[in-house]
């Protein structure tokens, strides 16, 4: 139809794929403008080249067997680069956290009388271990049931998977505790939201904010509390008075900042970030790794890191468990600390057909570099909801290689099928 098109867009994959000229835009200004290929293979302008290195790019992290910083360049300092330090921070011992047939169903109603007639089967009997000062990874796209996973969790929602579910916590059954001992264990395992602009409320000041959970659990009154927030906002890159600011006069990137700090409040062993980078702007996003990265090697803290971006799951993660409507098809079981890293097992030799399409359908930030047929998950996904009192069959896993784990093509098929 020679129709053009404006693009606008911060994802410097998807310009690479489907741009023939490139406007590079800093602080409401044009300061670079070319072709696709003289902006990916020669950017002149500072920014350009801080933005180009802070985009993740799938299969960088090839045989490298733990996860690293993003080698940022800084734009006052354009000529040093950030190093790029491995994160050997996984602890042997006991897991800090055990999940075991975990089940979460929605119910469905209809009917003139409005009975639960159906179930949606968000997560479906899924099992793993996390270590402390581990990063765990689920992925998957939307509907998969990772964020069901994480929120189960803590008991945002429950489960329903009987006898045979067990979430335990150093020790300790989470899925069984009461109200009040559930709040105490809460203290050990905080939350980051995805969206940093409703994670925050408008009406109070960020300093009242992170002081919240503090204030919950009863601990540091007065000046302390004062002071740990002060210490909280420049650990994670802010400054102490903008604990008197509020939540609009800041960025999306310093607002996840501050969500950080707040679940940093209560010195948790455990972490869920629940996409927590997917709505920053590039160069945020590889500030906010590293800034995750720093604070789990100086503070032991293990992540579950809920994504759908491969490239930054690849850069952040010990491991990576792939979810497809609501089981895991694909993930790596055991910590092999002195032979190939588990994430590599993943990334460098995917065997589910739905983790190499997951893979494939990353876009690439390389515009010379042309791929035989783009992979689309357009397929319709098989229905996860069923009726009331139908159990699903977990799929069966097989071992591939060391600690590395797949459905087995038959139970897959049948798993698939409906």
């Amino acid at each position: 139809m020679s129709m053009g098109v404006i693009f606008i867009t911060h994802d410097m994959g998807v310009v690479a794929e489907i741009a023939d000229r490139v406007l590079v835009m800093y602080q409401g200004e044009a300061v670079e403008t070319g072709s696709v290929e003289q902006i990916f293979h020669a950017p002149q302008h500072p920014y350009t080249r801080a933005l180009l290195a802070a985009v993740p790019q799938l299969g960088a992290m090839k045989g490298l067997d733990y996860p690293r910083r993003f080698p940022l360049i800084s734009l006052e300092h354009p000529a040093k680069q950030e190093s790029s330090i491995e994160q050997k921070t996984v602890v042997d011992g006991e897991p800090v956290l055990r999940v075991r047939n975990l089940v979460t169903r929605f119910p469905l109603r209809s009917g003139l009388l409005n009975r639960v007639t159906r179930e949606v089967h968000a997560v479906e009997k899924v099992s793993f271990d996390l270590w402390p000062g581990e990063t765990l990874s689920l992925v998957g796209e939307s509907g998969s049931g990772k964020s069901t996973t994480g929120r189960a969790l803590l008991r945002l929602v429950e489960s329903q998977g009987g006898p045979a579910n067990e979430i335990i916590f150093n020790g300790q059954r989470i899925d069984t505790l009461s109200p009040g001992k559930l709040q105490a264990l809460r203290r050990d395992i905080q939350f980051i939201f995805q969206d940093p602009y409703a994670s925050l409320d408008p009406r109070q000041t960020i300093g009242d904010s992170i002081l919240e959970p503090l204030r919950v659990h009863g601990l540091l009154p007065g000046k302390e509390a004062a002071a740990r927030v002060a210490w909280l906002l420049e650990r994670v890159g802010l400054l102490p008075e903008h604990a008197w600011r509020y939540p609009h006069e800041f960025s999306g990137g310093q607002r996840q900042r501050i969500c950080i700090a707040r679940a940093l409040a209560l010195n948790p062993k455990v972490i869920i970030a629940d996409e927590a980078v997917s709505a920053l702007d590039v160069s945020i996003r590889g500030q906010i790794i590293n800034l995750l990265l720093d604070l789990q090697r100086d503070f032991g803290i293990a992540y579950l890191f809920i994504s759908h971006d491969m490239a930054v799951v690849e850069r952040i993660s010990h491991r990576v468990a792939v979810m497809y409507l609501g089981q895991i098809v694909e993930f790596t079981r055991i910590r092999m600390l002195n032979s190939i890293g588990p994430r590599r097992a993943v990334f460098e030799n995917p065997q589910h057909p739905y983790t190499r399409k997951l893979l494939a359908a990353v876009p690439v930030a390389e515009p010379s570099r042309q791929r035989p047929q783009r992979v689309l998950l357009s397929d319709d996904l098989p229905s996860n909801i069923h009726l009331r009192g139908e159990e699903v069959a977990a799929v069966s896993l097989q071992c591939v290689g060391p600690g590395h784990y797949v459905a087995q093509p038959q139970s897959e098929y049948a798993f698939m099928r409906r």
